[in-house]
């Protein structure tokens, strides 16, 4: 296990002066994850430019379609995972209905509440930008080194708070460790 690896497996159980020690290495795991992030997010940014979706569009399109909902989601959820304002949520779903790749329905539970589903062509419009993704992601996958892909593992893992003794957790200790 290299330095790096070995510091931040042990990060939440130090003590603060242990921990401005290896704050580097620490450091460095967090640089690992948002230049493997940037990379990935501009993969699939350019990917939905390719196939006529701005990227917020795309993102808001995902949101709508994995949900995995038949009747969709609300545009108030919409505009929270997005984190942007119910107005500009609704003025995207306004353009996605625009190119046919959402619709609008009253929720049958609640009257007040519209939902937002995908279209089969918005399912179909996400399929072929995600067919050209895995493309492109194969070949960032070549140049990075193992290091980078664990360092940005164990750095998402810690942001989503993963139990540091749950089986994803010693899964990747110990491919640090090989």
């Amino acid at each position: 296990m290299n330095d790096a690896m070995r510091a931040y497996t042990k990060w939440a159980d130090i003590g603060d002066a242990k921990r401005s020690r290896e704050f580097q290495a620490y450091v460095k795991n967090i640089a690992d994850a948002r230049y493997v992030t940037r990379r990935v997010l501009r993969i699939v940014d350019e990917q939905a430019k390719t196939h006529g979706l701005e990227p917020l569009l795309h993102q808001a399109l995902l949101q709508v379609y994995g949900t995995g909902e038949t009747h969709g989601i609300t545009v108030s959820t919409l505009a929270a995972r997005l984190d942007v304002a119910a107005a500009f949520a609704s003025r995207m779903v306004r353009r996605l209905e625009e190119l046919g790749l959402v619709t609008r329905e009253a929720s049958e539970s609640d009257r007040r509440a519209t939902n937002v589903v995908a279209t089969e062509a918005g399912a179909e419009k996400l399929a072929e930008i995600d067919d050209e993704v895995h493309h492109s992601i194969a070949f960032l996958q070549h140049q990075l080194t193992e290091d980078e892909r664990l360092s940005a593992l164990s750095i998402f893992a810690f942001y989503v708070g993963l139990d540091p003794d749950s089986a994803i957790a010693e899964a990747i200790r110990a491919a640090a460790e090989s």
